[in-house]
């Protein structure tokens, strides 16, 4: 089992577990590096969650307390300074629909159901932000054209291709063009942990990624899949070059201690947050308080 008492690591060492206060997160540094993005990739430390929820849960239907659940977000906005009534999230059905937010509808009610499973937008100011505990979760940017995404890439929103659909309406509908877009795949269960059954691998027929994202499970009918390789050869389909693709390599079954676990935990489990935020650069700089990462971290 890896040691991420002070990792940095991911590809190319592009990924370092840091912290704002009592919140742990990951980063990616090429996204940092775009300069006008707040982003993370929340860890399950540093909220007021209890007992198998412990505890930064965000996930709202898994039996959390509604006063949790807003110390937990009044943590995350504080620690990053976010606006009120941030991030926005969508409700996660695990499909391939996306939510565009322009200015007239940046607003949005957090009670109401949003039958998406990712967000873009050009609107500065707001968090947009998706949910997890396995299903991989992407952080999209235009680094031109200032453009976000956030993607949740379970098995079943990654066979309708949720991917290629994101990059696909960035293009159609922001104009963006591909070489300029950076994705971060953060941390997910990884083909150590994913054996899936036949339902599964063949929801996967006729694409690439049934040959290479699929090796013979441990168990007879069954296989171990690799969800990230699988949104990462979308991501590349889509002309987005492979140097711009970041991949943690943090399998979240494995480290069911750090991260929320939907497959290591049997269901029983919370939900992390991962976001992205535009705000003018000199905004950032003026907000930004990152501490170094202590040696006994984890």
């Amino acid at each position: 089992m890896p040691d991420y008492t002070s990792y940095h690591g991911g590809t190319n060492g592009t990924f370092m577990l840091t912290r704002r206060g009592t919140m742990r997160y990951i980063e990616c540094r090429a996204l940092e590096e775009c300069g006008s993005i707040t982003h993370g990739f929340c860890t399950r430390w540093g909220g007021t969650s209890e007992g198998r929820l412990t505890d930064f849960n965000f996930g709202v239907q898994v039996g959390d307390s509604e006063e949790h659940l807003e110390h937990n977000r009044e943590r995350l906005r504080t620690a990053f300074d976010l606006p009120r009534d941030n991030p926005a999230t969508v409700s996660q059905v695990h499909g391939d629909r996306l939510l565009i937010i322009d200015e007239t509808t940046q607003r949005l009610d957090s009670t109401a159901y949003l039958p998406y499973d990712g967000i873009l937008t050009a609107v500065q100011g707001i968090a947009i932000g998706i949910k997890t505990a396995d299903c991989v979760p992407l952080l999209i940017a235009d680094r031109m054209k200032r453009i976000i995404g956030v993607v949740h890439a379970g098995w079943r929103g990654t066979a309708s291709g949720i991917a290629t659909n994101a990059i696909e309406r960035m293009i159609h509908v922001f104009a963006s063009d591909p070489t300029d877009i950076i994705v971060a795949i953060g941390p997910s269960i990884g083909p150590c942990c994913y054996e899936v059954d036949a339902s599964v691998f063949h929801s996967f027929d006729n694409t690439p990624a049934q040959q290479r994202a699929f090796t013979p499970g441990r168990r007879a009918g069954k296989w171990m899949c690799n969800l990230p390789a699988a949104n990462r050869l979308q991501l590349l389909h889509t002309g987005i070059p492979p140097e711009n693709i970041f991949s943690a390599d943090i399998c979240t079954s494995c480290r069911h201690d750090i991260f929320y676990s939907h497959r290591a935990e049997e269901g029983n489990t919370g939900r992390q947050i991962s976001f992205l935020m535009l705000h003018e650069e000199s905004e950032l700089m003026k907000s930004k308080k990152l501490l170094d990462t202590p040696s006994d971290f984890i």
